[in-house]
């Protein structure tokens, strides 16, 4: 059985392509933001991919006629990621990613990778045992083996065992990973921005992401947007 997330990308920019964001923040408070990703739902009787927080950054106060800076850059460049999240969080440990072993991965070769788990549950880890091999072009491949603990087995310590990708070595998108199943991602993501306090790999809800705002590229690889007075990101 497998499972497929994203959708055949033939316009996108060449892996290893140099992006950069740039907030000017017109907000009289220091404000902290987080960039994230999705992609498309998996296809498949699964639960949704879950977005994490993947980059980090912080603008001191300013004003519409000196606004403070907070930069991001990136390159496209992709890998692999395990670990585990929790099933509950609080304010002060909010629900987050923890990478147990991640492998740099490329779209057209080196894009296969099998998945284990070493050691008996749950004193063990999720891990890729091997280098990738080459794979469908255009897809990030992940195949689980029958080592891999349950859903049942997960649930009775209050957590799961994921299986994702990531970005400029950082995990942006994780879906459970299960036993005896090919993930399939295509990458092809969709760039989010929010103000708020968070750490690495927090696992966005469906109340945070409500009041993100997209960040579309259109075929260049530079944006600038500015956070108002309002508590708006809007294009500078």
């Amino acid at each position: 059985m497998s499972f497929r997330m994203g959708a055949k990308a033939t316009d996108d920019l060449e892996a290893a392509q140099p992006y950069s964001l740039t907030i000017l923040n017109e907000n009289s408070q220091l404000q902290q933001f987080a960039m994230f990703q999705t992609i498309p739902n998996i296809v498949g009787p699964s639960t949704d991919p879950l977005s994490l927080a993947w980059m980090l950054g912080t603008a001191a106060p300013g004003s519409p006629s000196n606004p403070s800076q907070s930069a991001f850059s990136w390159q496209v460049e992709y890998s692999a990621n395990t670990g585990y999240v929790q099933d509950i969080g609080t304010s002060t440990d909010p629900r987050r990613f923890t990478t147990a072993s991640n492998v740099d991965v490329m779209i057209d070769s080196d894009n296969f990778l099998d998945v284990t788990y070493l050691g008996t549950f749950p004193n063990g880890a999720p891990a890729f045992p091997g280098n990738p091999s080459s794979g469908t072009s255009g897809e990030i491949q992940v195949q689980a083996d029958g080592k891999i603990p349950t859903h049942a087995q997960t649930s009775s310590q209050n957590m799961t065992i994921n299986v994702g990708i990531g970005m400029n070595n950082k995990p942006t998108v994780v879906v459970e990973l299960l036993p005896n199943l090919l993930y399939q991602f295509t990458p092809k993501p969709t760039y989010y921005i929010i103000s708020g306090s968070f750490v690495e790999g927090q696992v966005i809800d469906t109340a945070i992401s409500s009041a993100a705002y997209k960040v579309v590229f259109d075929g260049v690889t530079t944006k600038t947007l500015k956070f108002t007075a309002n508590n708006q990101f809007e294009p500078a």
